[in-house]
């Protein structure tokens, strides 16, 4: 028998050993990477009410989610919440910044068309996905996160049709997401929203691997601009407080 024998007792007991030494490493990067958010409206508490256990089955599935057979990394609170704030808001463009593989700008150009009105979905990525599909309702175009401007000009902007729906789905770090946060503030007008998505990796104890993660450039966009946007808890605390992928992410311009 050799130490790599993984058929040996003694491995399995230091694999159990290695998961409880990793688990709690996580749980105190948990604590640390939500103690060091600087701004929290009216005192909000920034964590999700999900243990982390709960996050990992949570998030598991979620790398498994697909749509159309397609694989789209969106949460089942997500995918319940965003029918729900699309109805409701009813934007007629959706402003997606991230693309993956396309699957979620073909949910969402989806489920415009429920509403039986014409939409439209402006996907952005440094690396514009090349899908299967072809959509009228759909434009995939290259850009930066961090200089919107280059793919966005004002003349774009002005020939969109209201109201908009901003994602924030880029990098997960927060100089990206305070990038769009404040390229869109003067183009949002009350009653739109802009949604950043996985500040969740604060909660899964990753936030680390993200420069502190999409929190820290909420709080510090809020910090600024408090009195233009509010944390929308009716979407974040739906299924409990922060149960969601998008914790205080859905934010609405006032």
């Amino acid at each position: 028998m050799t130490e790599f024998d993984k058929t040996s007792a003694a491995y399995w007991h230091a694999k159990r050993v290695e998961y409880a030494y990793k688990f709690a490493v996580r749980q105190l990067r948990r604590r640390i990477a939500a103690a060091r958010i600087p701004f929290r409206p009216g005192g909000r508490r920034w964590r999700s009410a999900l243990s982390l256990r709960a996050l990992d089955r949570l998030q598991a599935g979620t790398l498994q989610y697909r749509y159309r057979g397609l694989p789209m990394l969106k949460s089942p609170f997500e995918v319940a919440l965003y029918q729900e704030l699309l109805w409701e808001a009813a934007p007629r463009t959706v402003i997606e910044i991230g693309s993956y593989l396309g699957t979620s700008a073909l949910w969402f150009a989806d489920m415009l068309a429920l509403r039986g009105e014409a939409g439209l979905v402006v996907s952005i990525d440094v690396n514009p996905p090349e899908p299967s599909f072809t959509r009228a309702d759909i434009r995939f175009l290259r850009g930066d996160a961090r200089r919107l401007g280059d793919v966005l000009p004002p003349a774009l902007i002005a020939n969109l049709r209201r109201p908009l729906l901003v994602v924030e789905d880029a990098s997960h770090r927060p100089d990206s997401t305070l990038a769009v946060l404040r390229f869109f503030d003067p183009i949002l007008q009350p009653g739109e929203y802009i949604i950043v998505e996985d500040a969740l990796v604060t909660d899964l104890g990753a936030a680390h691997r993200f420069a502190g993660g999409p929190g820290l450039g909420i709080s510090q966009f809020l910090a600024e601009r408090a009195t233009r946007y509010e944390i929308d808890t009716r979407y974040c605390d739906r299924f409990g407080h922060n149960v969601t992928g998008n914790p205080n992410g859905y934010l609405r311009r006032v």
